[in-house]
């Protein structure tokens, strides 16, 4: 397997792998916060010529255009002239694929607009407000009230927008999302692939109560050193400098120190005592809190060390033999997107019965719920962008969507041990274009201390 690979060692890659500075970081570990589920049953409208957001010049239309779909569809009088409207008559439930919920949608390559309306108080005065998408496929325009909070590009990795305090009311708050599935040339995945071209919210969606600082990400890693050495480094990013220090504790362990803050991000680096490494066979994971101000958030990670010496790969300084399989993020008895924690044991279950300890996610990101079970289960998982066969890598605007679709993964799966490999690409055509982008992992690695990042692209060898 090794022959057909390649396999660079990175290093401490999260707080550098940066494609832009973006308005709407993306916020990690989500089970941790305080949040508020807007699944459920949401209301639609099919636009398949776009009339709801560009105007008859196909420019997109004024934030205040009565005949934008984002705007409320209630006549605010009886000249209030509306050409569309919503309707419990017409329903999506979110998460899911819109594909397999109506016949109507099977094949359907375009646009959905969902509403979902919904009552909001802050539980203190002072917390901020983030809406989080677990992901939908493909192009995100997201409206509150009439006011565009921004747009996603990418079908299967998370993202955020912070909600200003003038655009949140008490009562009748009104969510738009226009979600656009079409395929298109200079978009990843392009035009031409192999799996089902499911369109819609396809993971879960939350508001999320955040301190005025919070903790944007974290991540911990065993070192590559001797096996024995057990020594821990990271990092916590911080949304701005208001705190001093932060304080990272593995009670099990016995362990809770503190450390200083820099700019936005604290260096971590400790040694734990006694620690049991995260294997297939004995899938050890620990309570890990981070506490930053007034913030607070709880997860469970496993630490182990991966590395290939030769074509051998090792886990934890032993050889590892690898048994698995690709699975793609789909229940085949319902033919639907999988999106829940069951969906994943159901996936992942099928895999330990056929005596795998690996499974590739063929060939995106799956939804959270996936990798952390797989943490829990004790299985390895390659996880990649699908950067895939014909991917037009000539145009810097492609491989920028490469690059951020790389960071997001990376950067919500940063803490999961059972992820032993990031692949940037599938069976492409061109090395000498793909190469871009294991360039551009190699230069963002330089002069960073050492823990094991993982990058490969199926097919092709340096």
């Amino acid at each position: 397997m090794l022959k057909n690979i390649a396999v660079i060692i990175a290093a401490f890659i999260l707080p550098i792998l940066v494609v832009n500075a973006q308005k709407n970081q993306l916020i990690t570990d989500i089970g941790g916060r305080k949040t508020i589920s807007l699944n459920g049953k949401w209301q639609y409208i099919v636009d398949p010529y776009e009339t709801g957001f560009y105007d008859y010049r196909f420019k997109e239309r004024s934030e205040k255009d009565n005949d934008a779909f984002w705007n409320s569809d209630v006549p605010k009088d009886k000249y209030d002239h509306k050409e569309y409207g919503y309707s419990n008559n017409n329903t999506l439930k979110v998460p899911g694929d819109w594909n397999s919920q109506d016949a109507k949608f099977l094949y359907y390559e375009g646009t959905v607009w969902y509403k979902k309306s919904f009552d909001y108080k802050k539980s203190n005065a002072s917390v901020r407000v983030f809406l989080y998408f677990g992901a939908a496929n493909y192009k995100t325009d997201v409206y509150l009230n009439g006011k565009k909070l921004g747009q996603h590009i990418g079908g299967f990795t998370p993202f955020n927008f912070e909600i200003p305090d003038s655009s949140l009311k008490a009562k009748g708050n009104y969510l738009v999302v226009k979600v656009d599935n079409k395929r298109g040339a200079e978009e990843i995945p392009t035009l031409n692939t192999d799996w089902w071209n499911y369109g819609g919210i396809t993971r879960d969606v939350k508001l999320v109560e955040l301190p005025a600082n919070f903790i944007i990400s974290y991540s911990l890693q065993l070192t590559k050193l001797l096996p024995g050495d057990n020594k821990i480094e990271g990092n916590v990013k911080l949304d701005n400098n208001n705190v001093s220090q932060v304080q990272v504790e593995i009670p099990e362990l016995k362990l809770k120190q503190s450390f200083p803050v820099n700019g936005n991000t604290a260096s971590i680096n400790f040694t734990a005592a006694n620690l049991q490494y995260w294997s297939p066979k004995t899938p050890k994971l620990y309570r890990v809190v981070v506490t930053a101000g007034n913030d607070r958030i709880e997860d469970k990670i496993g630490f182990r060390t991966i590395e290939t010496k030769g074509d051998q790969l090792l886990l934890n300084g032993k050889r590892l033999f690898m048994r698995g399989i690709s699975i793609h993020e789909e229940i085949p008895q319902e033919g639907r997107r999988a999106y829940s924690r069951a969906d994943a044991l159901q996936l992942l279950s099928w895999a330990k019965e056929l005596n795998c300890n690996m499974v590739r996610l063929a060939h995106y990101p799956h939804d959270e719920s996936m990798t952390r079970m797989a943490d829990s289960l004790g299985m390895l998982v390659w996880s990649e962008i699908p950067v895939y066969w014909t991917i037009n890598f000539k145009s810097e605007v492609v491989l920028g969507k490469a690059k951020q679709q790389l960071t997001e993964m990376i950067t919500r799966d940063q803490n999961r041990a059972s992820v032993i490999i990031w692949s940037v690409g599938n069976e492409n055509a061109y090395f000498r274009n793909t190469h871009k982008l294991h360039a551009y992992v190699v230069a963002n690695c330089k002069g960073a201390r050492s823990y094991p990042a993982r990058f490969c692209c199926a097919g092709s060898i340096l």
